[in-house]
């Protein structure tokens, strides 16, 4: 049984999304993975990235981002000069499991998953509209059953799922498939993700065939008008602000999208759309769903 609208299930990720919001000492979201990221390696290592260096490879599986650290050259570098070789994954996989977990969910994780304001009244419009809402993340499943109890308002979310649940994290689409299976959704053009990561959350999305939507506000992003197009597998994703114009101006968008693909025999755009925050993800169905046959073209 499907949803009244033009979506049967929205996924959302946890931290900079739907909670966890601007840390007053650094400006950032979701401090608290960065953190844990930070000080299990100045722990284990002696190493201590920066935010430029952390940042990049946020929304990955966790393990993959310490990787993804300690191989960006001035860290591999530095790791060089202390330790007489380079880093190895086996160097992340015990940064993981001696430090990064413990502080995650000892330090960093409690008193930092309230939901943002609006969230749950979100949830809510969802639920009344029969649209199933699944969380995925870059967390372990342990983290993410962690993030959740402190968030509370569990009897709205339908299914969870941790990075280590599937064999690859995003940018793969295999926990979107994951909760779709849990659920008993069939359509994949009928599954919207909603991530603050740019772009790893577009792409989980697109990959799977879906909706994506990317905030602009709440979490580690940027203006809308910095978010740049991506050619991705022979199509371009293009960046839509969604509330920056009219209904009107978004139907003229998009038809020239069309009449350009008939000219140039190219293959369609895909619309990444943007929103401030993720509170107004009901406003955004309500008006994709008045120019559904068409924005459904693109998808």
């Amino acid at each position: 049984m499907g949803s009244k609208s033009i979506i049967d299930l929205a996924i959302f990720d946890l931290g900079g999304t739907v909670c966890d919001g601007i840390d007053e000492a650094t400006g950032l979201a979701n401090i608290g993975p960065i953190n844990a990221l930070k000080f299990s390696l100045k722990e284990v290592w002696d190493i201590d990235p920066g935010f430029d260096v952390i940042l990049p490879h946020m929304a990955t599986r966790k393990l993959d981002h310490l990787y993804a650290i300690l191989t960006t050259p001035s860290i591999t570098e530095e790791f060089i000069e202390k330790h007489g070789r380079p880093p190895t994954r086996e160097d992340a996989q015990v940064t993981f499991d001696t430090a990064f977990k413990r502080i995650l969910e000892i330090d960093e994780m409690p008193g930092r998953s309230e939901p943002f304001p609006g969230v749950i009244e979100m949830f809510e419009g969802l639920r009344a509209k029969d649209i199933k809402i699944g969380i995925n993340t870059g967390f372990y499943a342990k983290a993410v059953r962690i993030i959740l109890a402190n968030f509370g308002h569990n009897h709205l979310i339908d299914s969870d799922c941790g990075a280590d649940e599937v064999s690859q994290a995003r940018p793969y689409p295999y926990m979107m498939f994951k909760a779709m299976d849990d659920l008993g959704i069939a359509d994949v053009h009928r599954v919207m993700k909603v991530g603050d990561v740019y772009p790893t959350d577009f792409l989980e999305g697109y990959n799977l065939g879906g909706i994506s939507v990317g905030v602009t506000e709440c979490g580690n992003t940027r203006p809308a008008s910095a978010w740049k197009p991506i050619q991705h597998n022979g199509r371009e994703l293009r960046p839509v602000d969604w509330f920056g114009c009219t209904l009107k101006d978004k139907d003229a968008l998009f038809r020239s999208w069309l009449n350009e693909t008939a000219e140039k025999g190219t293959r369609l755009p895909y619309p990444m759309v943007l929103i401030p925050h993720s509170n107004q993800l009901n406003k955004l169905i309500d008006e994709m769903e008045q120019i559904e046959e068409l924005f459904c073209s693109f998808i």
